[in-house]
């Protein structure tokens, strides 16, 4: 095949049959499956690029793998989680980065400034609002035209880094994943290869760092990997036969020995240093996966949009099996399960209440959360406020009514200053039960779908597939800061006749005390209007919870309207796709 022949040809009839594919999911009531339909319609309308995604846990290396392999520092990297968002690089003519955004809006910036939008430090659980960050360089001109895709750390303390990550899965072209070698493969990194292999068929394990390991020792973890794989896939994993080590030959087309292998369950192995003395690494990474990658682009991308087709059709396919089999089971089987899913429809509004208690009760609580989080920021302000003034108060040369006026200004100054840096930067902590009550919601509804599984196992001995859920969290708007007036109109009419030479001393003492007060006050203020715009969300991932439960459980009731004489169009449906899998 032409290595230049664009993925929509090489998909052969793949508009056709997502198109089919999508009729059924809409048919059926699957709406779990419109993230997965969604991707293949933007890879059907792509050319020539491949997406080569990196994921791996918080400090697994993928920002420096991916600096090191375009030969210059462009991501940033440290100690804490610094990838907040979907960061893309690709060969450019000039180099250049674009920030796209939510809003569809997109700005040029400097190379120098890319840390301020794609960083956790600068750009905090995506204060600003970042869809992507596109980089181009003359650099990655050798593995033109694949785009590498940087993905956040899983595992990491923000919890919305993983959530990112994990929900970009459907769009997923190629897959490396980053694990430490001095710490392979935790259970966090043995479900995403198994989520990534509902997406793609090109998966491969790139253990980083390498250069922590003598060559002896990377042959023990190389073991000990491959038994880890094995034993979690079962049969469905096996030993890769290659090896990168340095001064190891590359193979010939190993990019068929990659997809075939992870067709396989096998998942090939590379150790990856940006140490000079283990280039040998780089050399094999690039010989073995990525030269191939690119030259046989086209059938590449064929192969993946295939695999992710193939993927939602078995979901598919997994459906009307279970609606057959609820259509020509014996009466008593049906009768059972019509029973099973009444019963669970008589307590759907129990379910639903208990999701509102729990949602009440994260945004009651959000307050006090919050502002017990804050007291070390509060006494910090209140102490930095409080000598700031005693400096300023002197300068006040003032009759008591403009000094009140020039305390007011000051301190409204200090705290719209200080209290928006606050809501900026803590705006991680704000939000921190909406991630606690996405997660709940998520397990919430996971559970309620194998609730519905084990009723359909029960009554009709057919296993009904697992769902992939998505909970879409609205990141809260930033609230304004007020700050409110600390005398009252009567005192300020009466200072005129207070002389301030005999109470300047009462008068600061005073100042200091409301100045101390109106920090606690608006900071408290500030905690309140977090706790309404995260309460809103709250409300919204609840609705978003109830919705999905009803669809699924709306879904097996349609089954049951089926009868026997709808089994025909039921089986053609199975046949048609089942058609689809023999390329028919």
């Amino acid at each position: 095949m032409n290595s230049n022949m664009d993925i929509t040809t090489a998909g052969g009839n793949g508009h056709a049959a997502l198109a089919h594919i999508a009729e059924l999911a809409g048919e059926w009531k699957l709406a779990n499956l419109q993230p997965q339909i969604a991707a293949c319609r933007k890879l059907l309308e792509s050319r020539n690029g491949i997406d080569v995604a990196v994921f791996g846990r918080f400090k697994a290396g993928k920002s420096s793998f991916l600096n090191h392999l375009a030969g210059r520092t462009v991501l940033p990297i440290g100690v804490v989680p610094l990838t907040a968002v979907i960061t893309r690089l690709r060969y450019g003519e000039r180099e250049r980065a674009e920030v796209q955004f939510l809003d569809g809006t997109a700005k040029a910036i400097p190379l120098a400034d890319i840390g301020l939008y794609v960083g956790e430090n600068e750009n905090p659980k995506n204060l600003k609002q970042v869809a992507a960050v596109t980089v181009e360089l003359p650099e990655l001109k050798p593995v033109a035209p694949l785009q590498f895709v940087d993905t956040p750390g899983l595992g990491s303390a923000f919890a919305h880094n993983t959530e990112v990550a994990l929900n970009w899965l459907p769009h997923v072209g190629a897959a490396l994943v980053a694990v430490s070698s001095d710490a392979p493969l935790s259970e966090r990194d043995l479900a995403l290869l198994d989520d990534l292999r509902r997406h793609t068929p090109k998966i491969v394990l790139l253990m980083t760092k390498a250069d922590l390991l003598t060559e002896a020792q990377r042959v023990e973890v190389r073991e000990f990997v491959t038994a880890q794989l094995s034993r979690s896939s079962g049969p469905h994993s096996a030993p890769s036969s290659q090896s990168n080590d340095p001064g190891v030959s590359a193979g010939s087309d190993q990019s068929q020995l990659v997809s075939a292998a992870t067709r396989n369950g096998h998942i090939p192995i590379y150790f990856y240093s940006i140490k000079p003395e283990l280039a040998g690494m780089k050399a094999a990474l690039l010989a073995e996966l990525l030269d191939p990658l690119r030259e046989h682009r086209g059938e590449a991308g064929g192969e993946i949009l295939r695999h992710k087709v193939a993927s939602l059709r078995d979901q598919v396919l997994n459906h009307l099996r279970v609606a057959l089999a609820a259509a020509t089971q014996a009466e008593s089987a049906r009768t059972a399960l019509r029973e099973r899913l009444a019963d669970e429809r008589r307590q759907f509004g129990l379910f639903r209440e208990e999701l509102a208690v729990f949602a009440r009760e994260q945004s009651a609580h959000a307050l006090d959360w919050s502002l017990a989080q804050l007291q070390p920021t509060q006494a910090a302000l209140q102490a930095r406020i409080t000598a700031e003034l005693r400096a300023q108060f002197p300068r006040w040369k003032l009759r008591l009514p403009p000094l009140l006026d020039a305390w007011r200004a000051w301190l409204n100054d200090w705290l719209q200053r200080e209290l928006n840096e606050v809501s900026r930067s803590q705006q991680a902590m704000f939000c921190t039960p909406l991630e606690r009550t996405q997660a709940h919601l998520t397990r919430t509804l996971q559970a309620f779908h194998d609730r519905l599984a084990g009723h359909v196992k029960a009554a009709l001995g057919v296993t009904l597939a697992p769902r992939e859920f998505t909970l879409e969290v609205r990141q809260p708007e930033t609230p304004p800061v007020h700050v409110a007036y600390a005398f009252d109109a009567a005192f300020t009419t009466v200072a005129w006749l207070i002389p301030l030479t005999l109470f300047r001393r009462p008068i600061e003492r005073v100042l200091l005390r409301k100045t101390g007060w109106e920090v606690e006050k608006n900071l408290s203020r500030l905690a309140a209007d977090w706790r309404d715009r995260v309460g809103q969300v709250i409300l919204e991932l609840r609705q978003q919870t109830e919705v999905a439960a009803h669809a699924e459980l709306e879904s097996l009731e349609s089954m049951l309207t089926q009868s026997v004489s709808d089994a025909p169009r039921v089986r053609r449906q199975i046949e048609e796709l089942e058609a689809l899998a023999a390329g028919r």
